[in-house]
């Protein structure tokens, strides 16, 4: 069992913020969507750093993927970066292609530590420390205590994919501090040591007929026909229809297709809100059917991963397989049937959903949009967004 998944057992949904690499590139905003949503007087938990795998004969930096004969990365995305940085040496040129800033953000990281990496004794191991160094810069860049009078916590390290065959994985902590406003940082990573099993951790659509929409209520699968969320759902997304019945239809088809879990991977580019992620979610589902999933979007549900992570995404199919693809923003209806509310848990008010959609249409509609931006700011992933709702706010 992986960590996050263990996590995720145990303390519910999760807003993913990381793209290839681990990096945190939904950004500020996505951090303050995120911590828009905790409980009153509630915590956060952050869990972050890049991942490596193990191959069966122990070889650091590869992975025998489920239906697979040869082994492939892992990290895919760090391990290409740090062999284009060395490749190209001083001639490494960045083109900041927008559909692929996360690979040419983590290629300017690995430029100038690409050599030294190549002279240690296990570059694809250094890889991976580089890589966590990397993703805890960002983290410390977007996360804050401003949420209220919780406490943040932060969980960082290194995801070790060991060999699927024969073991669990594992996760190697270096960092764990908890921080709330107007208090001192607890540094407890100590509390993970143990000297008999670690060594220094510091280091190392269509319209349905009203029968049809009566059945879906009455097995909870919609609203209420007299509600109105129910009303403001049918007159503004016609075709709708609840995440059960269309996984169960999606299915259906599909296995004429040929495609089962055993012979199909899964990405999903949706905004990683956590409350895209309830068990009766249609991506919940799917994972549920079709296994791991391969996260590829970023807030607003734009698939930040670029050219570079579909590749990757791409060469982990199974030989002979296929691919499935999940994809688009999320919008909220709220119990009034207010579009763009939610009511989120713990919370006594309502919330945007999509917050970041919201909130970009909204800064371009007041004029502040880039008005007196922070240079230093590292919010990639909105100013993109914004630069697209423009034209037509």
């Amino acid at each position: 069992f992986d960590l996050p998944t263990l996590m995720r057992g145990y303390w519910g949904n999760v807003f993913p913020m990381g793209g290839i690499g681990g990096s945190p590139f939904v950004g500020e905003t996505g951090f303050a969507a995120f911590s828009s949503h905790v409980a009153e007087d509630g915590n956060i938990i952050v869990v972050f750093g890049p991942h490596v795998g193990i191959s069966e004969d122990g070889k650091v930096g590869e992975y025998l993927r489920g239906g697979q004969l040869s082994n492939s990365t892992a990290c895919g995305a760090v391990i290409g970066a740090y062999k284009a940085c060395l490749e190209a040496g001083e001639e490494l040129t960045f083109d900041e292609d927008v559909y692929d800033m996360q690979m040419d953000e983590i290629k300017q990281v690995f430029a100038k530590h690409a050599k030294p990496i190549s002279e240690t004794e296990n570059p694809m191991a250094t890889c991976a420390y580089q890589a966590f160094y990397m993703v805890k810069e960002r983290i410390r860049k977007i996360v804050n205590t401003k949420f209220g009078s919780g406490k943040l916590v932060l969980i960082g390290g290194i995801q070790i994919n060991m060999p699927q065959a024969s073991m669990e994985d594992y996760f190697l902590p270096m960092m764990f501090e908890v921080q709330q406003l107007g208090a001192e940082t607890e540094d407890l990573l100590d509390t993970f040591s143990d000297i008999a099993t670690q060594q220094d951790l510091r280091s190392s659509p269509w319209m349905a007929v009203t029968a049809q929409r009566e059945v879906f209520s009455f097995m909870t699968w919609s609203p209420p026909a007299e509600s109105p969320v129910y009303q403001t759902m049918h007159k503004y997304f016609p075709g709708a229809l609840p995440a059960q019945a269309l996984h169960e239809r999606k299915k259906a088809i599909l296995k004429k297709y040929g495609l089962t879990a055993d012979n199909t991977i899964m990405a999903t580019s949706l905004c990683p809100d956590e409350i895209n992620n309830d068990p009766s979610d249609l991506p919940v589902m799917m994972q549920n059917h079709w296994g791991d999933v391969f996260p590829m979007g970023g807030i607003s549900g734009a698939p930040f991963v670029g050219k570079t992570g579909f590749r990757a995404f791409s060469s982990h199919v199974p030989d002979d397989g296929n691919i499935i693809i999940l994809f688009g923003p999320h919008v909220g209806i709220s119990e009034s049937g207010e579009v763009g509310d939610c009511l989120r848990p713990g919370q006594t008010k309502t919330s945007t959903a999509c917050g970041a959609i919201v909130g970009a249409y909204k800064a371009v509609m007041s004029g502040s949009a880039g008005a007196g931006s922070d240079p230093s700011a590292y919010d990639k992933q909105m100013d993109w967004i914004i630069s697209q709702i423009a034209p037509h706010a």
